[in-house]
């Protein structure tokens, strides 16, 4: 980007990601292919979430954000021009990348674990691609190679911003020339999972060593059960609530089915046996016939 830029406050129109340098958004823009950015007034109105250091511009985005987090209960009103102060006092402390919060700090934050700072960090699992992102733009019409590209180049940024990618990139020459390093694809449940223990890891670091198996199995539950309930749009405490009538009812249902089992069972017990007193009861009947044939035979002298 020119050097006229410098100061100014941009904003990834594919990402949301906001960036208080030009020289981090030259950054972001080489990492992810991305070019469409546009300039922030320093006196815009922005609301910053207390619980989760959100910062949304609009009043839709703070219900999608609340929707998304119940716990994103207090929002402070401010400026463009504040955050940049604050982001430039934070910087003199802790010379970090000057980019907005991403979605894996957000994470860790609702988590209890308080993100790291990076200095010139790439994009979290920048060789990671998903594969439900993957299925579904192979399913509208893009090829599997295209599909990882434009997710790796966004940093798995969502669907929207491969689409604005791949419209970009279609006639690039290399847009179908095989990756040089091979990415790896994972389900989101996978990419859950991870983050999930990320979480537990970066909360117990100190006192991991003292913890037994079973209050880290402990520790790696609650983290993923905050993400899946990010996920979901509700809160760890609802989620945990539906996880347990799911699985009571799965354990009903079992029940129900090994009694089902169980009666068919002796059902076919007595059935058995019932088959088998029949075929002892015509035993009987034609032992005692042939007996009684026979002293009949002999009481006309036809035997002897």
């Amino acid at each position: 980007m020119a050097a006229e830029l410098a100061g100014m406050v941009l904003k990834c129109e594919a990402t949301g990601k906001l960036f208080f340098s030009s020289k981090d958004a030259e950054v972001h823009g080489e990492e992810t292919g991305l070019k469409d950015f546009s300039q922030v007034s320093l006196d815009e109105k922005v609301w910053t979430c207390e619980e989760t250091g959100k910062v949304c511009f609009t009043a839709q985005q703070i219900d999608l954000h609340k929707r998304r987090v119940p716990e994103a209960l207090t929002w402070h009103e401010g400026t463009v021009s504040d955050l940049k102060a604050k982001q430039a006092a934070s910087s003199k402390s802790d010379e970090g990348t000057s980019e907005m919060e991403t979605e894996e700090e957000l994470l860790l934050r609702e988590a209890g674990v308080k993100p790291k700072q990076k200095k010139n960090a790439a994009p979290a699992a920048a060789h990671v691609v998903t594969k439900e992102s993957v299925v579904q733009l192979v399913e509208m019409g893009f090829t599997q190679l295209r599909a990882e590209k434009a997710l790796l180049r966004t940093a798995n940024a969502g669907i929207e911003a491969a689409i604005n990618w791949l419209t970009e990139h279609l006639d690039d020459a290399d847009i179908d020339e095989p990756h040089a390093e091979a990415p790896q694809t994972k389900s989101q449940d996978e990419v859950d999972a991870e983050t999930a223990a990320a979480m537990s890891e970066g909360g117990a670091k100190s006192s991991s060593s003292q913890l037994t198996p079973a209050e880290k199995k402990a520790k790696l539950d609650e983290a993923l059960a905050k993400a899946r309930a990010k996920k979901a749009g509700t809160s760890v405490e609802e989620f945990k609530q539906m996880e347990k009538v799911r699985r009571e009812g799965g354990k009903e249902l079992t029940a129900a089915r090994r009694e089902q089992e169980e009666q068919q069972r002796k059902r076919d017990m007595e059935a058995r046996q019932r088959e088998k007193r029949e075929f002892e009861e015509e035993r009987r009947r034609l032992r005692e016939k042939l007996a009684a044939d026979k002293a009949d035979k002999v009481k006309k002298g036809l035997i002897v």
